[in-house]
Protein backbone atom coordinates (compact mmCIF):
# COMPACT_ATOMS: atom_id res chain seq x y z
CA UNK A 1 0.00 0.00 0.00
CA UNK A 2 1.44 3.34 -1.03
CA UNK A 3 2.18 5.91 1.62
CA UNK A 4 0.72 8.71 -0.51
CA UNK A 5 -2.56 6.82 -0.89
CA UNK A 6 -2.80 6.36 2.86
CA UNK A 7 -1.92 10.00 3.50
CA UNK A 8 -4.55 11.26 1.06
CA UNK A 9 -7.24 9.05 2.60
CA UNK A 10 -6.34 10.10 6.13
CA UNK A 11 -6.56 13.76 5.11
CA UNK A 12 -9.90 13.15 3.39
CA UNK A 13 -11.39 11.35 6.39
CA UNK A 14 -10.08 13.94 8.87
CA UNK A 15 -11.50 16.73 6.70
CA UNK A 16 -14.92 15.09 6.79
CA UNK A 17 -14.83 15.14 10.62
CA UNK A 18 -14.08 18.87 10.82
CA UNK A 19 -16.84 21.40 11.32
CA UNK A 20 -15.41 23.65 8.62
CA UNK A 21 -13.12 22.57 5.78
CA UNK A 22 -9.56 23.70 6.28
CA UNK A 23 -6.09 22.84 5.10
CA UNK A 24 -3.82 21.15 7.63
CA UNK A 25 -0.35 19.66 7.73
CA UNK A 26 0.60 16.09 8.57
CA UNK A 27 2.13 17.27 11.84
CA UNK A 28 -1.05 19.12 12.86
CA UNK A 29 -2.33 17.84 16.17
CA UNK A 30 -5.68 16.14 16.13
CA UNK A 31 -6.69 18.07 19.23
CA UNK A 32 -5.91 21.39 17.56
CA UNK A 33 -8.24 20.34 14.75
CA UNK A 34 -10.98 19.87 17.33
CA UNK A 35 -10.98 16.06 17.36
CA UNK A 36 -11.45 14.19 20.60
CA UNK A 37 -10.76 10.56 21.53
CA UNK A 38 -14.13 9.41 20.18
CA UNK A 39 -13.47 11.16 16.85
CA UNK A 40 -10.06 9.50 16.60
CA UNK A 41 -11.53 6.08 17.36
CA UNK A 42 -14.20 6.60 14.70
CA UNK A 43 -11.57 7.72 12.18
CA UNK A 44 -9.46 4.68 12.95
CA UNK A 45 -12.33 2.25 12.33
CA UNK A 46 -13.44 4.02 9.16
CA UNK A 47 -9.90 4.04 7.77
CA UNK A 48 -9.48 0.35 8.58
CA UNK A 49 -12.69 -0.32 6.65
CA UNK A 50 -11.57 1.88 3.76
CA UNK A 51 -8.40 -0.17 3.31
CA UNK A 52 -9.94 -3.50 4.36
CA UNK A 53 -7.52 -3.75 7.29
CA UNK A 54 -7.97 -5.15 10.75
CA UNK A 55 -5.85 -4.24 13.74
CA UNK A 56 -5.53 -6.17 16.94
CA UNK A 57 -7.34 -4.57 19.86
CA UNK A 58 -4.02 -3.94 21.59
CA UNK A 59 -2.77 -1.99 18.56
CA UNK A 60 -5.94 0.08 18.45
CA UNK A 61 -5.67 0.82 22.16
CA UNK A 62 -2.05 1.94 21.74
CA UNK A 63 -3.03 4.22 18.87
CA UNK A 64 -5.79 5.83 20.88
CA UNK A 65 -3.30 6.61 23.63
CA UNK A 66 -0.51 7.72 21.31
CA UNK A 67 -2.27 9.42 18.38
CA UNK A 68 -1.34 13.07 18.53
CA UNK A 69 -0.98 14.12 14.91
CA UNK A 70 -2.58 13.41 11.55
CA UNK A 71 0.62 11.60 10.61
CA UNK A 72 0.16 9.20 13.55
CA UNK A 73 -3.00 7.91 11.88
CA UNK A 74 -1.12 7.36 8.62
CA UNK A 75 1.70 5.51 10.35
CA UNK A 76 -0.82 3.29 12.17
CA UNK A 77 -2.38 2.24 8.85
CA UNK A 78 1.03 1.60 7.30
CA UNK A 79 1.96 -0.58 10.24
CA UNK A 80 -1.16 -2.75 10.22
CA UNK A 81 -1.03 -3.05 6.41
CA UNK A 82 2.18 -5.04 6.87
CA UNK A 83 0.40 -7.82 8.81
Amino acid sequence: MKRTTIRESVHEFVSLRLDAPQAFADDQTLQALGLDKQDIEDLMFRLEDEFDLTAFTEEEDRLLKAAVTVNDLSRFLQKIARH
